[in-house]
């Protein structure tokens, strides 16, 4: 979301969830989490799952209505962006108020297309913090997918902000493909989890990357259960 689409919005910008500051307008942290829920789970048992993780910063994939997410973000507490419909799939976020939201479809390829949830968020007077979600709906269109996503980061989001990306993915073999083509801009938070979750992290169904490293770093990372695995991670928005 670029800062030029700003005046669009309501001025009433509230600091994104349970902020853990380290002094003045130092480092703050978000406990992060990429929800894969799929199919037919009740929005009560995702909500538990959220509140389990002490989740403030979802980014979540289902294959669910409006009135289902709006349930999930009632029951946890969060403001719900989206959700917005991906192929087969909806994303959405569940954090504080955003500055903007939207979301878009970007040319793949001639018959392929690209959904892409974007919301910005404020984190205080002088940093932001945008959050991206898309789906990637099979492992031959990685490589253009990517191509298009981050034609669209440099031209699309604030050059200031802080990034957090969750990537679904149809198949979670594609995910260390995925992880390749973002690099250097976004680093994989499996790299920052422990040396035996790591490779378990790798093959979640719903990844999670962050960047650029100069304004936000990963803590710790980990796999939670479940169907399609979902990725907890300690994110630092950086000085």
């Amino acid at each position: 979301m670029n800062v030029r689409h700003l005046s669009r919005f309501l001025p009433a910008l509230l600091l994104l969830g349970c902020a853990v500051r380290l002094g003045g307008p130092g480092p703050v942290e978000y406990a992060t989490l990429a929800l894969d829920a799929g199919k037919g789970a009740p929005a009560s048992a995702v909500a538990g799952q959220i509140r389990a993780a002490e989740a403030r910063l979802v980014l979540l994939a289902a294959t669910a209505d409006s009135t289902w997410f709006a349930q999930v973000a009632d029951q946890v507490g969060l403001e719900l962006s989206g959700p917005g419909a991906a192929g087969s799939v909806s994303l959405a976020f569940l954090a504080g108020t955003p500055v903007g939201d939207t979301t878009i479809w970007l040319t793949v390829a001639p018959e392929r297309r690209l959904a892409v949830h974007d919301a910005l968020y404020r984190v205080d007077k002088s940093r932001f913090l945008d959050l991206l979600a898309v789906r990637v709906d099979s492992a031959a269109d990685v490589r253009a997918a990517m191509r298009a996503l981050l034609s669209y980061v440099a031209t699309d989001v604030m050059n200031e902000a802080a990034v957090v990306l969750a990537v679904q993915l149809a198949d979670p073999a594609a995910g260390d493909s995925v992880a390749a083509l973002l690099r250097p801009p976004f680093e994989d938070v499996a790299a920052c989890a422990g040396e035996q979750e790591r490779a378990a992290a790798s093959r979640a169904g719903m990844r999670l990357f962050y960047g650029p490293q100069l304004r936000v770093r990963c803590q710790t990372a980990r796999l939670l259960s479940g169907e399609r695995g979902s990725v907890l991670a300690r994110l630092i928005v950086q000085r």
